[in-house]
């Protein structure tokens, strides 16, 4: 799964920024009333260059007895950023956030312009619904096999039972249907798990 298809998961739809000289009074209002941990912060041309998060506020402002009105997002915002791109891999994305403990990636384009800001929240939402869709699938893979392999025996023994085969000839064909079922099963898995992976 690529990170665009978080664009329809997402708990909050519209992308909210600040600038360099916005108070962190009127960040720290935005960030209570969405409930949301972080904002991105960009530039006139709407390139990505900090983030101020819930955690910037409490060791930055309150620690050091700031005040909020007078303290702009440029003052406390984080500078070294990770960011990600529509097309990174949602699985590898969540492996750098955890392994770097950050909790929200702003996204860019080829120009540093940011497009999207996602929380951990929204990945693993992402991630749910996806491993949801795998099981789903798989799920129906076996309901397929089952009633193919139903119906297959209850045409061979049709067969039998109207003289349409040689009954000593039974085991054959019976091996040779549970032998196609078998390999119809294995080919249909492999091409449900092959199309789960270009998610």
């Amino acid at each position: 799964m690529k990170i665009g298809l978080l664009r329809g998961l997402k708990d909050i739809k519209e992308n909210i920024s600040f600038n360099l000289e916005t108070p962190i009074s009127e960040i720290a209002a935005v960030i209570k009333e969405k409930s949301i941990g972080a904002v991105p912060i960009i530039d006139d041309q709407n390139k990505l260059i900090g983030i101020v998060s819930e955690r910037d506020i409490v060791t930055k402002m309150v620690v050091e007895a700031r005040d909020a009105d007078l303290t702009t997002a440029q003052e406390i915002m984080t500078k070294e950023i990770i960011s990600a791109n529509l097309d990174d891999d949602l699985e590898q994305t969540i492996g750098v956030m955890k392994s770097k403990n950050i909790r929200h990636m702003p996204v860019t384009d080829s120009d540093g312009k940011l497009t999207d800001f996602f929380s951990i929240r929204d990945f693993l939402n992402a991630e749910i619904k996806s491993n949801q869709q795998v099981s789903q699938k798989h799920k129906n893979v076996v309901k397929y096999q089952i009633t193919a392999s139903v119906l297959l025996v209850i045409a061979t023994f049709a067969g039998v039972f109207f003289d349409y085969f040689d009954k000593k000839n039974i085991i054959m064909i019976l091996s040779v249907v549970f032998l196609i079922i078998g390999m119809t099963a294995v080919m249909t898995i492999r091409t449900t798990r092959d199309k789960s992976d270009d998610y």
